[in-house]
């Protein structure tokens, strides 16, 4: 199941948020070849967003040949997506909204040490941390 959040609070248009999330779980391996997008529809009523918004994040993910869209089959991950988010995150410049406080970031790089010492793949750990971001949302 793809969890794609949108921070109201970021600077960042939300369709470069999309983009953003979608780009990083396939680097990270949470999304895979072939793997389903939700519909353009489904996913701005979810997000609350218009879908033109949500049109434009997978236009340009479809440009950047991370996602391929079929009429009538959906949209799904690209057989090639992960080189191709590559690609696109080295292109993308670094803006402020990317930045993470230094302390955030030294709290969430010794889970991360923790977790891996513990035997657990960074794929595993970003399902994790997902997957709690989530629940933190629902609480």
């Amino acid at each position: 199941m793809v969890h794609l959040v949108i921070d109201p609070s970021d600077s960042t248009p939300p369709f470069e948020q999309i983009k953003r999330d979608v780009l990083d779980q396939v680097r990270t391996g949470v999304l895979t070849s072939g793997d389903r997008l939700p519909a353009i529809r489904a996913l701005a009523s979810e997000l609350q967003l218009a879908a033109g918004t949500v049109a434009r994040a997978y236009k340009e993910l479809e440009e950047e040949q991370v996602i391929v869209t079929r009429r009538g089959a959906g949209t799904t991950i690209a057989p090639d997506a992960s080189a191709a988010a590559e690609k696109a995150v080295a292109a993308r410049p670094m803006v402020p909204a990317d930045r993470v406080d230094p302390q955030l970031l030294e709290l969430i790089a010794a889970a991360v040490a923790t977790a891996r010492a513990g035997g657990h793949g960074d794929a595993q750990i970003l399902r994790a941390v997902r997957q709690a971001l989530g629940e933190a949302d629902r609480a």
